[in-house]
């Protein structure tokens, strides 16, 4: 008796919601932090979950489940950002849109001062502060996503932050 096509795709359906489901909203966070606009990553988070749907076979380690999602996030927003040839640097209405969630004026200045600043670092550095800090990955898991090595990663993280630090204290 040979197994119904249906049957399967039902069954990979599952076994894929129930790997994304808990990690849906540190997904969204990274892709909010990347993307700084939340149409453009509604955009980027459905071409990330279609796009790890579509190859959800070739996963061999669902522990790093996490890092595979934030691999194809990272790479979809580089592609779009590389097909429009432009790189958009943090704009008021932005960080209005982010700062929304906070509470108060001051936490409100405050988040917008931070994100002005995450902007201006490079690229590298950016994604492995928002990974690290925002996110929460450990330096491991960003050695996935990002590739190179551990000290690497390391390096742009505290240059990262050093350079925060330093463009913050000025303000």
């Amino acid at each position: 008796m040979s197994v119904n096509p249906s049957d399967d795709w039902i069954a990979k359906q599952k076994q894929f919601m129930n790997l994304y489901e808990p990690l849906h909203d540190r997904l969204s966070r990274f892709v909010y932090a990347m993307v700084w606009d939340r149409e453009e990553a509604r955009d980027v988070i459905s071409d990330t979950i279609l796009a790890a749907y579509e190859s959800f076979e070739k996963v061999r380690n669902h522990q790093a489940f996490l890092s595979y999602l934030f691999t194809i996030a990272s790479r979809t927003w580089s592609k779009k950002v590389r097909k429009a040839q432009m790189v958009t640097a943090l704009t008021e209405v932005h960080t209005n849109i982010i700062a929304d969630e906070a509470s108060n004026i001051e936490a409100r200045s405050e988040l917008n001062e931070f994100y002005a600043a995450l902007s201006t670092l490079p690229e590298k550095q950016r994604e492995a502060i928002t990974l690290f800090e925002i996110s929460g990955l450990s330096l491991n898991e960003i050695v996935e996503i990002q590739g190179g090595t551990l000290s690497g990663v390391k390096s742009r993280v505290t240059r990262g932050r050093e350079e925060l630090a330093r463009m913050l204290d000025k303000r």
